[in-house]
């Protein structure tokens, strides 16, 4: 019996993940508590089922955990509340990155010359080209792409459908929405979003929203 700690509650993280868990430990049970620290009137995700079979899932309120040394924890989030979740069970309970484990779904591509940090989800059909570098708790969706020497700091967020090309740099906590198509030797700053279908040509500044084709700032984040 596989066993791991899911610190933070989004059901539509759950759902991806628990299948994700079941894909790469096929012929393993798996038992998984998740540790919920939003109240259950402000979570707007408790309605949509993350149940996967061959899975074991309890829930234990932040207050009532009390977490044993030697599980791997994974974050309970693929969307922008991962930040504010390592936090919190940063402080509340000394939980740094070395405690969190990577999923990575078997169907992605990923070299053995990739960099990767940890807490990292990677879904179906992810493809990462050789010497790519992934900080701690990046988060690859499905069917994106990541060039070769391309690095992406800590927190990064890579939505479906995306493709980043070779040799760029993009900065802690981006955001980049489905479609887009970042080319080579691009930098994109921290905390910068890059709207879905557009096609960065220049470096983005930090803590910026571009979009369009070409992308273009409009506004500050």
């Amino acid at each position: 019996m596989r066993h791991f700690y899911l610190l933070g509650q989004s059901n539509y993280a759950l759902s991806v993940i628990l299948d994700t868990l079941r894909e790469q430990f096929p012929r393993e049970k798996i038992s998984v508590e998740i540790v919920p620290n939003v109240e259950p009137e402000k979570n707007d995700s408790l309605v949509w089922p993350y149940e996967t079979p061959g899975v074991e899932t309890n829930a234990v309120w932040w207050e009532d955990w009390k977490p044993a040394p030697d599980i791997p924890c994974l974050l309970g989030s693929i969307g922008r509340s991962r930040q504010a979740i390592v936090q919190f069970f940063a402080e509340k309970f000394s939980i740094g990155p070395e405690r969190y484990e990577n999923t990575v779904h078997p169907t992605a591509v990923v070299p053995v010359t990739t960099r990767l940090g940890r807490g990292i989800h990677i879904s179906p059909g992810a493809v990462v080209a050789p010497y790519a570098g992934l900080g701690d708790f990046v988060v690859l969706n499905r069917a994106c792409s990541i060039g070769h020497h391309t690095e992406l700091a800590d927190f990064v967020s890579i939505n479906p459908g995306v493709t980043v090309s070779g040799v760029c740099r993009i900065g802690r906590g981006v955001t980049i929405g489905s479609g887009a198509t970042v080319l080579d030797q691009i930098m994109i700053g921290d905390g910068s979003v890059i709207g879905a279908g557009s096609v960065v040509t220049k470096n983005i500044p930090a803590g910026v929203v571009a979009y369009g084709v070409p992308a273009k700032i409009v506004r500050e984040v």
